[in-house]
């Protein structure tokens, strides 16, 4: 739950908004970023209201079913228990009347992360008197920015995570030639054995594609079905996994199985100018001081591939947010295609970076590195990242 210590570096970030406080909403855990900011404790059965003041004790509008959730809540906090809706018709008003307040919400349903409040609650928020404004930026700073520690774990397992890729791809393609070649499903328990013994965790995963399976957006093998590994064809590595308590580390890696055909060698040359191109464009601009989006980092990826005419053969954004949160967490994203990301990238976020082509029931290539923006600089993770198809 939210600590004083907490809210003593919240408070701040609320302060250089100018707005009158940040109101975080949830109903039953359907607002991911309340519970980001408060704890995970506080998802109950019943509506909560909680207004985080720039300076002062943040108040707690909680249903009597539920306030036995909130016991952690420091006591010089104000929390006010309800029970009849009139009684959180009178509480609501009171607390929000005449107020610009910061709200999980994002206009238009542009960026859906950040779409946390339902559209009639911030109506309901309005006809009290209050005036809402997207939290985007509070998000970003508050559930976004890496510290130094996260930093440092997040190399760290990027250096274990790429050691396992590249051993994995290796025994894959020692295996490709043999009689009993390895199958995508075995692969994949290799994997998390690997990250056992790193001492990495991870919350799925990782996925094993080989040949037409790596053009499925969603392929999981399974261990009643799983294409073995031969040769003839590419093969698609992704995985993530953390340290205890850290940030993922999440990479795609491609190896050919065999002397690649030229279309593989093309597809791949597309795909890693395309992961280049954005790295270095964002890293430039950082460079240089300029304001970066992560919707500029997707579309100079788009225009690699798209001047190589495989446009119509992308199926997603080139990359998402990765915080503490989670693999796909908060913060901005490297997507021009699926929404217009527009946040700026401000020192701390942290990204992927994965563009690929996908060419249905033939194949599918994707390049994965993470990154995170430092001082004026781009961190890219792993150091060794791959730069060149891998034959094995």
């Amino acid at each position: 739950m939210l600590t004083p210590t907490d809210l003593h570096r919240l408070q701040p970030l609320i302060a250089a908004t100018g707005l009158d406080g940040w109101l975080l909403f949830d109903f039953r855990g359907r607002n991911p970023i309340a519970a980001a900011v408060l704890g995970e404790e506080i998802v109950g059965s019943r509506r909560v209201y909680v207004l985080i003041p720039p300076e002062g004790p943040p108040t707690a509008l909680v249903h009597a079913v539920d306030a036995e959730l909130w016991r952690g809540w420091p006591a010089p906090w104000t929390k006010r228990v309800w029970v009849a809706r009139e009684e959180l018709t009178a509480e609501l008003g009171a607390l929000v009347r005449g107020k610009r307040l910061a709200a999980d919400y994002s206009p238009d349903g542009a960026i859906p992360y950040l779409d946390g409040v339902p559209a009639g609650v911030a109506e309901l928020l309005r006809g009290h008197g209050a005036t809402l404004v997207s939290s985007v930026e509070l998000v970003t700073r508050w559930c976004s920015v890496w510290t130094a520690a996260d930093v440092a774990s997040h190399r760290r397992a990027a250096e274990a995570v790429a050691a396992i890729a590249r051993e994995a791809l290796a025994h894959a393609g020692a295996r490709a030639g043999t009689r009993e070649p390895i199958t995508e499903h075995e692969l994949a328990v290799r994997v998390r054995e690997g990250f056992g013994r790193a001492g990495l965790i991870t919350e799925s995963g990782p996925s094993v594609s080989w040949g037409a399976n790596a053009a499925r957006a969603h392929h999981e093998a399974t261990a009643a079905d799983s294409a073995p590994i031969v040769r003839g064809a590419m093969l698609l590595l992704d995985l993530w996994a953390k340290e205890p308590g850290g940030i993922y580390a999440d990479q795609t890696w491609m190896a050919a199985i065999g002397i690649p055909s030229e279309r593989d060698a093309r597809l791949w040359n597309v795909v890693q100018g395309a992961r280049d191109a954005a790295l270095d464009l964002i890293g430039e601009r950082l460079r240089a001081g300029q304001p970066v989006r992560g919707a500029d980092g997707d579309a100079a990826a788009k225009r690699v591939i798209a001047e190589a005419g495989y446009l119509e053969s992308t199926i997603c954004r080139t990359g998402h947010s990765i915080d503490r949160f989670g693999l796909h967490g908060f913060g901005p994203s490297i997507d021009d295609t699926e929404t217009y990301d527009d946040r700026v990238l401000i020192p701390g976020v942290g990204f992927s970076v994965e563009p690929g082509v996908y060419l249905p029931g033939e194949a599918g290539v994707r390049s994965e590195v993470n990154a995170v923006v430092g001082e004026r600089e781009l961190i890219v993770t792993p150091r060794d990242y791959q730069r060149d198809l891998l034959v094995v």
